[in-house]
Parts: C-alpha cells; sequence; structure tokens
C-alpha cells in the first residue's frame, strides 16, 4: 500500500475583526494565543518517518527482485530438466526453443523488475512530496506562532504602559489637589492677618482720637490665587 504520513489538521486561529482594513484590537487585557504547531509532526519527525518509509520501500524493492530471479531461475530450471529427456531425439530443435524461452522469460522478468523500480520510484516521489507538504505546514504555523507572540508581546506592553500612565495622572492630580488646599489655607490665613490689621488700625485711630473715614478703614485684601 501507498504509505501516507499522518498529519492531523490543526483548527485554524480566528481572525481578529478588521475594520476598514485596520486590525482593532480586542478590548480588554491580551490573552495568550494556541500553539498552533502543537499535535503535528515536526521536521525531525517528518524526516525520521520519511527515512523509515524509504528503508521500507528499499526492502521491498530487493525482496521482489529476489523473487523474481528465483521464479525466473525455477521457471528454467523445469524447463531444463523436462527438455534434456528429449535432448537425444530433438536436440537442435529443443535448444533452440530453449533459447527461445529462455529469452522470453528473461524479458519477462526484465519488464517485472522495470515496472516494479518504477512503483518504487513513484512511492519515494508521493513520500518526499508528503514530507515537504508537511514540512511547509509546519513553518507556516511556526511563523504564525511567531507572529502572534510578537502581536501578543506588543499588546502586554502597551496594556503595562497604559496602566502605568494612568497611576501618573492619578498621582499628579493628587499632588495637585495638595496645592490648591495648601493655596487656599495660606490665602485664609492671609486675609484673617489683613482683617486683624485693619481692627487694629482702626482701635488705634480711635484711641487718639482720630476719626476714621469708612475708605481709610476698609483694607484692601489680597486676590484668590
Amino acid at each position: 500500500s501507498q504509505p501516507r504520513l499522518e498529519v492531523r489538521p490543526l483548527p485554524r486561529p480566528a481572525l481578529t475583526a478588521m475594520v476598514n482594513g485596520v486590525v482593532s484590537p480586542p478590548s480588554g487585557p491580551p490573552m495568550q494565543p494556541p500553539k498552533l504547531t502543537e499535535g503535528i509532526p515536526d521536521p525531525h519527525a517528518i524526516e525520521q518517518q520519511k527515512n523509515a518509509y524509504a528503508r521500507s520501500l528499499d526492502e521491498q524493492l530487493s525482496q521482489g527482485i529476489r523473487m523474481i530471479e528465483q521464479t525466473n531461475e525455477a521457471k528454467k530450471n523445469a524447463m531444463r530438466q523436462e527438455l534434456d529427456m528429449k535432448k537425444e531425439q530433438f536436440f537442435m530443435q529443443v535448444d533452440q526453443q530453449l533459447k527461445a524461452q529462455e529469452m522470453s522469460v528473461e524479458q519477462q522478468a526484465n519488464y517485472q523488475l522495470m515496472g516494479l523500480q518504477q512503483a518504487a520510484f513513484e512511492r519515494r516521489a508521493i513520500l518526499d512530496q508528503q514530507a515537504a507538504a508537511a514540512t511547509l505546514e509546519y513553518e507556516q504555523k511556526r511563523v504564525q506562532d511567531e507572529f502572534a507572540r510578537t502581536q501578543y508581546d506588543h499588546r502586554r506592553k502597551a496594556a503595562e504602559k497604559q496602566v502605568e500612565m494612568n497611576k501618573e495622572l492619578d498621582r499628579q492630580k493628587e499632588e495637585f489637589g495638595r496645592q490648591q488646599k495648601a493655596m487656599q489655607e495660606a490665602y485664609a490665613q492671609q486675609v484673617a492677618g489683613f482683617a486683624a490689621d485693619r481692627q487694629a488700625f482702626v482701635q488705634q485711630a480711635q484711641q487718639a482720637g482720630l476719626q476714621v473715614p469708612p475708605a481709610a478703614a476698609s483694607v484692601m485684601q489680597p486676590a484668590m490665587p
């Protein structure tokens, strides 16, 4: 029977959704891509299968040749034994017939050998094609695995970078809030100081018997930061 390499097909990887020819990143954290080369023979296993089938073909070819040669010799011996008894009476005729029949047997054997060698050559060519196809499929899956791994690494790094940026933005917002609060507290203290100074000035003027106009008694407050 014709040798075949057993290669189990794998499910095709799901294609990423595309919008206007651009691959849209999936929502949420990236997921680990499946390993496409799992479950199929690698080039080393393919080469081992190829060599095993090649040795089997060589052994079958050798056995076929030996069988044809043994059959051919057996036929010759049978004819010699049969014709030797008639050799004395029909020596010339029997000798010619023997040679003619031997030539016919040789031709048949040659035809059989040629057919056997042709069949072995065709099977070896099929085996080489199957091995090459299996190796090509493995290499394609390996390239797809590497591409998927690269995309996964890029998305993972981008997600980590986004998390870091969000943390930095939150920290800056907190720092800005603390600064605003400190400025507001400083402003309130400054306003209270101005009010106390104004009250002391008015009291001193009144004690000295001076009339303080309302415009002079008012003190400009500092501007709100």
